[in-house]
């Protein structure tokens, strides 16, 4: 396929593109921080943001299933969920990894052969949301669940309840 070698030729312009525009959807006293993706143990979050999106770019490039994106997409919307994006800013970078495959390939590919490889890329904003999902239920989980803890030690402590233990009931 012509698309596919294409992007071969141009993967690490598409993935450092890609890196590149995700970055910037961070405060800028960060982005400088996070473009130095090279230091896994002192840039843990450009590190991963950067090698997500290089297996991204190598599935999408191997025409891979759509169950080989999620790892690499649950690398990316994990870091997200918990920072303070909103759900379609935390699954938003796939639409900037669609900016720069688009860019890199529009000068070279027919238009109606890069709309319909273009649209395959879509599909990935909804496995993004699912996962996006998944994480922020989980941290709504523990919220909740550190707020009944902290509430029934608080309760404990000032002697308002005291455990009651486990009797079966005798019924006659």
């Amino acid at each position: 396929m012509y698309i596919r070698d294409l992007l071969s030729k141009k993967r690490k312009a598409i993935v450092n593109k890609s890196f590149e525009l995700t970055i910037a959807t961070y405060p800028e006293e960060s982005q400088s921080f996070f473009k130095e993706s090279s230091k896994q143990f002192t840039n843990p979050i450009g590190y991963n943001i950067y090698q997500s999106i290089e297996k991204i770019i190598d599935n999408i490039i191997n025409e891979e299933s759509i169950e080989s994106f999620i790892s690499p997409l649950e690398e990316i919307v994990r870091i997200r969920a918990v920072q303070d994006f909103t759900p379609s800013q935390a699954i938003g970078f796939i639409f900037l990894i669609k900016k720069a495959l688009q860019d890199e390939l529009e000068k070279e590919v027919d238009p109606l052969q890069l709309l319909d490889f273009l649209t395959r890329v879509d599909s990935l904003v909804l496995v993004a949301f699912d996962i996006f999902m998944k994480y922020r239920e989980k941290i709504y989980d523990l919220k909740s669940k550190e707020l009944i803890d902290r509430t029934w030690w608080i309760l404990k402590k000032w002697n308002i309840i005291s455990e009651i233990q486990d009797k079966p009931l005798e019924t006659n």
